[in-house]
């Protein structure tokens, strides 16, 4: 009989302790009262011992395979669900986070940029978000950005992206995709992830 077996084995019998209970106050018996205490004192120990064997077992899952698993699942759902909350295109989103964080949600880089949707500081203050890290708060104020931009730049997803990465003043003072190589190749990767490789901003 393995640890979870014998937790189950002596829950069952704890809560027939407690049925008894009742019983045993009504007869003026202690046997029902005592075998729940003695339940009670196994079932503790067990459930002790059970703790300390699982313990590194349990800090493992925090960031095992079958955890990150099982968060791909729950980003897709939030990311389709902030799709259709700023009417941006879920694809879209999606490559915009595999582009700045590679779908890390603990990412940090260099320049201070937090999360799946690498917000700075400022832009991640103006949109509300108290915690980058956390995926809801990150794609919620990234995709809000997003659509911002994809507002102010007419639907251009070149140059919505190009503002992403170099900011929408670079952009304006460009008049187009600003000539840095890094903005330049973020736009063409994008582009590409979206099946469309030629583009003119």
């Amino acid at each position: 009989m393995d640890v979870a077996q014998m937790f189950l084995l002596f829950q069952l019998q704890q809560m027939n302790a407690s049925w008894k209970t009742p019983k045993s106050d009504q007869t003026g018996s202690s046997e029902a009262g005592e075998t729940g205490d003695s339940s009670s004192q196994l079932f503790a120990a067990l459930f002790q011992a059970a703790l300390g064997r699982g313990t590194k077992a349990s800090q493992g899952l925090v960031t095992a395979p079958t955890t990150k698993a099982e968060n791909v699942g729950s980003l897709e759902d939030v990311i389709y669900s902030m799709a259709q909350k700023y009417g941006v295109d879920p694809t879209l989103i999606k490559q915009v986070v595999k582009a700045e964080s590679g779908f890390n949600s603990q990412a940090t880089s260099q320049c201070g940029a937090m999360g799946l949707m690498q917000l700075m500081p400022g832009t991640a203050a103006s949109y509300g978000v108290q915690n980058a890290y956390d995926v809801t708060q990150n794609l919620e104020g990234g995709t809000h950005f997003l659509k911002d931009l994809l507002d102010r730049f007419q639907g251009n997803v070149p140059l919505s992206l190009a503002a992403y990465n170099a900011g929408p003043g670079a952009v304006d003072k460009y008049n187009g995709v600003p000539p840095y190589k890094e903005t330049q190749a973020y736009v063409q990767k994008i582009m590409t992830g979206l099946k469309n490789q030629a583009w003119e901003a």
